[in-house]
This record gives structure tokens, sequence and C-alpha cells, in this order.
């Protein structure tokens, strides 16, 4: 009963609603379906989620958190997301192949809310809660109209982290309505 008092506050301390709302960084990108995507600017609906992968090795655990947001959550009336992989890291040379990659592997129902980023890095690592010992993590923002952060988590998925996001972007959702 301890381990479980334990491992339940590490689990809600670490995906805990944020205390003074940061807004989240501009980021300017093209969505895989050819789109142009500028945040803030373009947050649709009231509340939007979204999922950050900061190395390559980030897939899983990204895809992880889009399955059930995509499948579940937003299909709720005031609710959108992306998924935003970022490859400023990555050889300029060499995006444009990531890039195509990326595009033959991710499905077409998705292509619209898929956005790489080259830009902003590290404005976005500070505004996600980066850490370093966590380099391959989801990092999972909510975010109202606005572009305030009002939910995070960088833990893996589960399904009380998912109950704790549904919940907060359900309730940002209702505020506009």
């Amino acid at each position: 009963m301890k381990i479980f008092c334990i491992t339940a506050s590490l689990l809600i301390a670490s995906a805990l609603p944020v205390a003074a709302a940061s807004i989240i960084p501009v980021a300017s990108g093209t969505a895989l379906d050819g789109h142009s995507v500028m945040l803030p600017r373009d947050l649709s609906g009231h509340a939007t989620v979204l999922i950050l992968g900061f190395s390559q090795h980030s897939a899983d655990t990204t895809t992880a958190w889009e399955k059930p947001v995509r499948t579940s959550l937003v299909t709720s009336p005031g609710i959108s997301f992306y998924d935003m992989p970022f490859l400023e890291d990555a050889p300029s040379l060499i995006r444009p192949l990531i890039v195509r990659s990326i595009r033959k592997q991710v499905p077409d129902v998705l292509k619209p809310n898929f956005v790489p980023l080259t830009s902003n890095q590290d404005a976005w690592k500070q505004a996600s809660g980066f850490t370093k010992a966590a380099p391959d993590a989801a990092y999972v923002l909510l975010v109202d109209r606005s572009g305030n952060i009002r939910w995070q988590t960088h833990e893996p998925y589960s399904d009380a982290l998912f109950a704790q996001l549904s919940q907060a972007a359900k309730a940002i959702a209702a505020e506009g309505r």
C-alpha cells in the first residue's frame, strides 16, 4: 500500500495543471498534408493537445499518446491536436529526406495534424519542461485557444494520465461554449 501511495503521488505530481500559465512559443511549419501551420495563431477549437518529440527515438512514446488523443479525445467538440516532432538537430541537408520518410510512415488521417518543426526548439524545450533525463519522452501539452499551457506531462502514456488530460481538455472546451 505504501508503494502504491508513493507511486500515485509521483504520477500526480508529474502531470499537474500548470500553476502559472505560460504561453507556448511561436511555431511555424508545414503539416504533412501540405498546409501551413503557425502556432499559437492557428489554434483551433478551445483546447489543443500538442505532442512534442525532441529526438528521433521519441516516435514510440509520441505515438502512444497520439493514438488515444486522435481516436477518442478529439472526437469531442472544441478539442484538437498536433503531433510535432522537432528536426532542428538534424543537418539541414537531410531534413527533406527525413520528412519524406516520415510522410511515408504516417497514416493519411494524421497528416493534417503532423507538423515537423525545424526551429525554436530551445524555447519549446523550456516551455514543455524538457529534461535531459527523458530525451526520448513525449512531451504532452494542453493549451487553450490563446496558447496558455494548462496541463502538461512527459510521463509515459497511461490510462490514468489520459483520463487527467481528457478531463482538463473537456473543461477547457466547455469554457468556450
